[in-house]
């Protein structure tokens, strides 16, 4: 009910500020001081919307309509999210550009966001411009750019003794070179309070309540690149991480000495181009990660692995490739084409004979265009198209399916797949209203994690086949000089959608024989009722079917007061109806609200000191579905300083 009211008065407010003199502000426009901005069902969020709350990028996202989001612990953990009921793994990440050829599912609970100053987020439509092997849609992280000279330092520190450090230094070498760097490290300790139920899930009376053990993480990260400014500027960019922690385990069973570790780098050079009348643009990259993971079956009680010694898993994954893009247009008609390759290598580390070692390399090769046709000044449409041909191929070792202990006979798989999009878009530059229809297929290869698990607990599946599907939107959206009004209807359809079927201690990624279909409708507002008070709110009601983990209704609020003597402060709600964790809903996690504050200060144009507090209310519900507890109420203290 609270969430209700709440709601309601957050639309009569924006109703209220809807009698504003409409302004050119369609396709594109800038909402707050550029805060928020959206461009063709582009959302883009800039840093100001998490810095001083030291929030994961699946917590920034989550405050969107459509995102949700699923952790298993606290800072570092296991994060991933969901986009209309598209998982994790049908959607694709980017940096700067370049999509990360992840294994599995991006975690993004490893990307620190105080490398970045915004992103990009494309739900439902991926751009010619990603060669990108999804349904979902596409999260673009972009780094700070080297521009001027400059510099910024940014300190917190807050709950179960969680701090980060950051600091970013800019400046020209000459006048067409320009540099940038960034530096970051995060660590906590995570020995949050949580419920510990003993083992026995359904019998309360032995429950009591402990601190999380070996929850500890760590991570130093960082990315420069040069700018060379001239005819055609070009970059290079350089990105690295390397994070370290324990593998608590669920609840009971929770671990001693397990841990894991990750290092990565990416590397990559980009000539831009500079306009779409006729120009081309090429990028670069190559990159290496290696995971380890580590533990002992007795001493951490996890029931598989060498007895009485430790068990090491670990993949190190190389990569390289490029992509050439090609622009051609005028005022009426502008055309794109993209050519794209990548190569990986993967090698398995795994020092146990229960499990897969192989060598294996993943080629992929991807074309994609786009063309918009503008014959009216209120009326355009565009249509994208795509292929790709992949090919994984077993350069040497062995497969095991530990269920059956039959090897596989596996040596090589290809496949073809397309997509195509077209939409139609209505509403010129100086009108207030404008509305789109769009309809496409989008195919998603399985990923090289999903054939060849080097994971614990999850077995290989090699013959899996491609998830396909259809999509289609319809959207409206009004807006004025001070508030802006949208509201869109969404239908998701997927054949052969992946999922893990569980058998005792192991899982295994098989093909659902049943089609998935999610739709629903998303409506958003943002509104700047006055000076001093700046609100924002959105809320999303669908259908998922039998989709676990998704609501049927979720919402979200936002009001910002700007106050006198440099004084902020910010109050945020969420709420999501009941969740089900499991395709025959059984497994039922009730409703939940989570209200967040922060109360911001700025004794100088450059100096901001910020107080957080996540979960005011409480911890989260933990229900005895979710195995894995999180961090309840959490503060913190933040400094940032421009110089």
């Amino acid at each position: 009910m609270v969430k209700l009211v709440l709601l309601f008065f957050l639309l009569f407010c924006s109703l209220s500020g809807a009698a504003d003199d409409a302004v050119s502000v369609l396709p594109a426009s800038e909402i707050f001081g550029g805060e928020i901005e959206n461009s063709d069902r582009m959302v883009e969020i800039k840093s100001s919307e998490w810095e001083g709350k030291n929030l994961s990028l699946a917590d920034v996202l989550a405050a969107y309509a459509g995102i949700q989001t699923r952790q298993r612990g606290g800072m570092g953990s296991f994060q991933s999210i969901s986009i209309r009921g598209m998982q994790g793994n049908q959607i694709a990440i980017a940096i700067d550009g370049v999509i990360l050829q992840s294994i599995g599912v991006a975690d993004l609970g490893g990307i620190d966001l105080n490398q970045y100053e915004k992103i990009e987020v494309y739900k439902s439509y991926i751009p010619a411009k990603f060669a990108a092997n999804g349904m979902g849609g596409v999260i673009n992280l972009i780094s700070k750019d080297a521009a001027a000279k400059s510099g910024k330092f940014y300190a917190s520190y807050g709950s179960y003794n969680s701090r980060h450090l950051s600091m970013q230094v800019s400046s020209s070498l000459t006048d067409s070179v320009f540099w940038t760097s960034n530096i970051s490290y995060r660590a906590s300790n995570n020995d949050f309070p949580y419920l510990n139920r003993n083992g026995t899930m359904y019998n309360t009376e032995d429950d009591f309540w402990t601190k999380r053990k070996n929850a500890q993480y760590s991570q130093i990260s960082g990315n420069h690149s040069f700018t060379f400014v001239n005819k055609k500027n070009s970059v290079l960019r350089i990105e690295h991480n390397s994070e370290a922690g324990g593998i608590p385990g669920s609840e009971s069973q929770e671990t001693k000495i397990a841990n894991s570790k990750a290092d990565k780098i990416l590397a990559s050079f980009e000539i831009e181009p500079k306009n779409e009348t006729f120009d081309f643009g090429l990028l670069g990259f190559a990159g290496i990660e290696k995971d380890i993971s580590k533990w002992h079956r007795t001493l951490d009680l996890i029931n598989y692995g060498e007895r009485n010694q430790i068990t090491e898993m670990g993949l190190l994954t190389k990569n390289g490739g490029g992509q050439g893009s090609f622009y051609l247009g005028n005022s009426f008609a502008k055309t794109e084409f993209h050519a794209y390759m990548n190569y990986q290598y993967l090698e398995s580390g795994n020092h146990s004979a229960m499990y897969s070692n192989y060598e294996l390399s993943n080629s992929v090769f991807q074309i994609s265009s786009a063309s918009t046709l503008a014959p009216l000044d209120f009326f355009s449409i565009t249509a994208n198209a795509a292929s790709r041909f992949s090919k994984q191929k077993q350069e040497s070792g062995w497969f095991s399916d530990v269920s059956s202990l039959v090897d596989s006979v596996f040596k090589e798989n290809s496949r073809n797949l397309n997509s195509g999009r077209i939409s139609a878009n209505f509403g010129s530059v100086n009108s207030a209203w404008s509305s789109f229809l769009a309809v496409g297929h989008y195919f998603r290869d399985p990923s090289v994690f999903e054939l060849f698990s080097t994971t614990f607990g999850i077995l290989p599946n090699p013959d899996l086949q491609a998830e396909q599907g259809e999509q289609a939107e319809l959207g409206l959206g009004y807006k004025t000089k001070k508030t802006r009004v949208s509201a869109t209807l969404f239908a998701n359809r997927i054949r052969d959608r992946i999922f893990y079927y569980t058998s005792g201690p192991f899982s295994k990624p098989i093909n659902d024989s049943q089609e998935g279909k999610v739709y629903g409708i998303e409506s958003e507002l943002f509104a700047e009722l006055f000076r001093w008070l700046r609100i924002n709110a959105n809320a999303t009601f669908q259908n998922p079917g039998a989709l676990p983990n998704e609501p049927r209704e979720q919402y979200y609020s936002s009001l910002l007061f700007i106050l006198p003597y440099s004084f902020e402060i910010s109050l945020d709600g969420e709420a999501h109806s009941v969740i089900y964790r499991d395709r025959a809903q059984k497994k039922e996690i009730p409703e939940k609200a989570f209200y967040h504050a922060m109360l911001s200060y700025k004794p100088t144009d450059k100096t901001k000191i910020s107080f957080f507090a996540r979960n005011l209310t409480g911890g989260e519900y933990q229900h005895i579905y979710d195995a894995f507890p999180t961090p309840g109420r959490v503060f913190s203290v933040s400094y940032s300083h421009l110089f």
